[in-house]
């Protein structure tokens, strides 16, 4: 049985000791009441406090903003124009508060967590994991891809009295960087997804062992008695079992994998259908969202919620209600076309894997793939790779973008009869009406930075008279 905690709604007071600063602006109560914080004033909910974070832009000129959005307090560098009864509290680095307050409201809730990396499937993983606790706990979750050193403090201060669990997705960018983030979530679960021969962000952290090295600080910081879950079908993940005090346990496909997937059914756009064995049991699992590539996600997520209480055959049931994140592999029915909406981002495993679902959908089909940014010297092969492989998965490909162009041009030497190339997203639209038909699948991929989203979105609007 998981334990309840008291709420960790804070104080001001609380606040004030935890990041060391002091009002500069306002008359509170020492005991005034926070529930939350927020770095975006955009999204700012009543009675959170706002963190002007210096970030692509500076949080300080949008401190105003803020409060005009419901904030009860902003932590600042220094003063700033706001309301008359705002209450600013200065502090060195605003960063380094929010963190410090998050340590804090940790030490005060030590709710069992689920920490989750790897360099593709993460978010996936984290809904699926959240969806498979949900049977038994109220679960506190990362919101999107909160998975830094600003979105992981972020969660724990939505902290409430009602949680269970936390699941929470954990980024790498740099070495230690997990680590640091693990002393906060203190995991008693870990989560490794897959590191694939080519990694996103390669052109940031261009060696593999590094990558791996990284993302094994998540399994070296779980306790004795906690379980690291390695994708049994990766061989850099597996390879880092060695990395951990804690009990290893395989999932995948493989056949020495503890925790494995038989019985395999990923057809077209039908709900991923399979059989997962684990300890014994032997469970139907029904995910409603297409494509192989979810089977790693959802036995993660059945181990995981296994390990923390959770029967496997509810965890299976759960599973069920599974909704796909926004623009990850989510099917959308526009004017006489159905979209696959995989415009998230882009890497060449994640494509890949779209491109696996699109080749057997039936009808006609269309594939738009943006340049997959961030691969350094692997982006040439990958990209022509691509092309290749796009010419075996659909009838008709646009790329966009100037890697994108090696994918067409392989595409065309690979057969592919209609092959298109686009510099931007809207010369892209132009090319999909005079091409496209009804009943067509079309799926949408790229990297985040093309903003393909909205291309997605414009594919599913009402066409107008």
């Amino acid at each position: 049985m998981i334990a309840r905690y008291h709420s960790l709604v804070f104080t001001l007071d609380q606040l004030l000791a935890a990041s060391g600063g002091r009002v500069i602006q306002g008359t509170p109560r020492a005991d005034e009441k926070f529930v939350g914080g927020a770095f975006d004033s955009r999204i700012v909910q009543p009675g959170e406090v706002f963190f002007a974070l210096r970030d692509q832009r500076d949080g300080h000129a949008f401190v105003a903003d803020a409060f005009a959005h419901g904030a009860r307090a902003a932590v600042v560098e220094h003063a700033v124009d706001a309301p008359d009864d705002a209450v600013l509290v200065e502090v060195s680095q605003p960063l380094y508060a929010l963190r410090r307050l998050a340590d804090v409201l940790r030490d005060a809730n030590p709710i069992p967590a689920v920490g989750i990396t790897g360099n593709v499937g993460k978010t996936t993983t984290k809904e699926a994991t959240a969806a498979a606790l949900g049977a038994r706990y109220r679960v506190l979750r990362t919101a999107a891809s909160f998975n830094n050193e600003i979105g992981v403090p972020l969660t724990f201060l939505r902290l409430e009295s009602t949680h269970e669990v936390a699941v929470i997705e954990l980024g790498f960018y740099v070495p230690g960087e997990i680590a640091d983030l693990c002393r906060l979530v203190r995991p008693r679960v870990g989560i490794i997804t897959e590191i694939p021969a080519i990694p996103v962000h390669f052109a940031r952290t261009p060696n593999l062992d590094a990558i791996a090295a990284g993302k094994a600080e998540l399994i070296a910081s779980l306790p004795d008695d906690g379980i690291a879950l390695l994708n049994a079908d990766s061989p850099r993940v597996r390879a880092l079992a060695s990395r951990t005090r804690a009990r290893v346990v395989l999932f995948g496909e493989s056949g020495d994998a503890q925790l494995r997937a038989t019985d395999v059914r990923a057809e077209g756009l039908a709900p991923l259908r399979f059989v997962a064995h684990y300890e014994g049991e032997h469970v139907p699992v029904v995910v409603p969202i297409p494509g192989r590539q979810l089977v790693p996600a959802a036995l993660a997520a059945l181990g995981a919620a296994h390990a923390l209480g959770v029967p496997l055959a509810e965890a299976a049931v759960a599973l069920g209600t599974l909704e796909q994140p926004v623009h990850r592999m989510e099917v959308r029915r526009g004017p006489g076309v159905t979209v696959i909406d995989d415009s998230y981002n882009a890497s060449p495993a994640a494509a890949g894997a779209a491109l696996a679902v699109l080749r057997d959908v039936k009808g006609r089909r269309i594939a738009v793939l943006g340049d997959m940014l961030e691969l350094g010297s692997f982006s040439a092969d990958a990209h022509d790779a691509l092309g290749r492989d796009a010419a075996r998965s659909t009838d008709i490909l646009i790329g966009i973008g100037e890697l994108a162009r090696t994918s067409v041009d392989a595409a065309r030497a690979a057969g592919l009869a209609e092959a298109y190339w686009a510099s931007e997203p809207g010369e892209a639209l132009v090319v999909l009406r005079r091409v496209q038909q009804p009943g067509d699948t079309i799926l949408v991929k790229g990297s985040h930075s093309l903003a393909l989203d909205r291309l997605a979105d414009t594919l599913v609007r009402p066409v107008a008279d």
